[in-house]
């Protein structure tokens, strides 16, 4: 072996190096291979457990666009980032909703600063669009200014596939132009941003679901442990058919991979619910190998405290004995 993972394992090499006439490092090897043997059904069970899990690595809350919470956030000002993700269901659903309009905004005057045409609009050098400072500001939603600051045009901003709702709008305020969303172009009544209510739609339900993840929901979304349980249970139950293994011995096989299989997954579910990420596989590898080990150890100690418990029953027979042949 060209390097040891670990210095315990390099002192582990040595000793096995000074015993008897082996090379050096060849009976660390026999060793090791003599424990993955040992322990192969072990190591199979902790490692196909891990694999088997689910991992997302889809866009987390962090990952939101930022004028998607900038909206939800103005147009629902009770509300914080931290109490808007302990929300749920319904509830965010509606938040969310709620600025939807607000989202169309801030995306259409973004667009504009930075040089992007929105459908016919494009700001010529000097020129910048900014919202109305009051979200009630009566008449209309954006204003594009020139290098001086003067106003250049006034604009409402729609984000509807309600074509009634735009009459009503123009009726109130014919003469500012409306930029609308593209379900509303076909109308004639408005300027078509290129930006459609669906796909709005879309992107706020993905801000949704990014945001609106429980605990439990995350936990869930790793622990997937009838896959390697299912594939054990046919492994025993075949050694039972070909007559290897006794009713018993499979019944005490299913109950010994099983628990240990679902601890593994619970461990890396675990993690991963705490925003563990790919950490929870190795967690999982690592959490079912300690658990392993604790079995074995209380395993092993509950034989010696018997095979001890059998041995002083016979040490007392046995004095039992000597004192009798010796009173008779």
């Amino acid at each position: 072996m060209s390097a040891l993972p670990s210095s315990r394992l390099s002192r582990l090499a040595r000793q096995y190096a000074r015993a008897g006439d082996i090379p050096a490092g060849e009976a660390f090897q026999q060793a090791f291979r003599r424990y993955l043997k040992a322990n192969r059904e072990s190591l199979l069970d902790i490692t196909v457990a891990a694999a088997s899990a689910q991992i997302s690595l889809d866009d987390g809350p962090e990952d939101v666009d930022p004028l998607l919470l900038k909206a939800i956030h103005d147009t629902n000002p009770s509300l914080t980032e931290t109490n808007l993700f302990a929300l749920y269901g319904d509830v965010l659903q509606g938040a969310v909703n709620t600025a939807k309009g607000k989202y169309f905004e801030y995306l259409v005057v973004d667009r504009l600063n930075q040089g992007h045409q929105v459908g016919p609009l494009l700001l010529e050098p000097g020129q910048q669009a900014a919202l109305a400072e009051s979200m009630t500001k009566p008449g209309w939603d954006l204003r594009i200014e020139d290098e001086h600051g003067a106003v250049v045009e006034y604009l409402q901003l729609k984000a509807t596939d309600s074509v009634s709702y735009i009459r009503s709008a123009l009726e109130r305020y014919p003469d500012v132009q409306i930029l609308a969303t593209d379900e509303v172009a076909d109308s004639g009544l408005v300027l078509d941003s290129g930006i459609t209510d669906q796909e709005l739609r879309a992107q706020v339900e993905m801000g949704v679901d990014a945001v609106d993840v429980s605990l439990s929901e995350s936990f869930l979304d790793y622990f997937h442990p009838l896959l390697p349980l299912a594939a054990m249970a046919l492994y025993e139950g075949r050694r039972l058919w070909v007559g290897q293994q006794s009713m018993d011995g499979f019944k005490l096989a299913l109950a010994r991979r099983s628990q240990r299989i679902v601890v593994t997954q619970t461990i890396g579910a675990a993690v991963y619910a705490l925003d563990g990420g790919l950490l929870s596989f190795p967690a999982a590898i690592a959490g079912g190998l300690v658990f392993d080990r604790t079995i074995n150890q209380a395993a092993l100690a509950a034989s010696y405290e018997s095979h001890q418990a059998k041995l002083l029953a016979l040490r007392l027979l046995q004095q039992e004995r000597v004192l009798s042949k010796e009173l008779s």
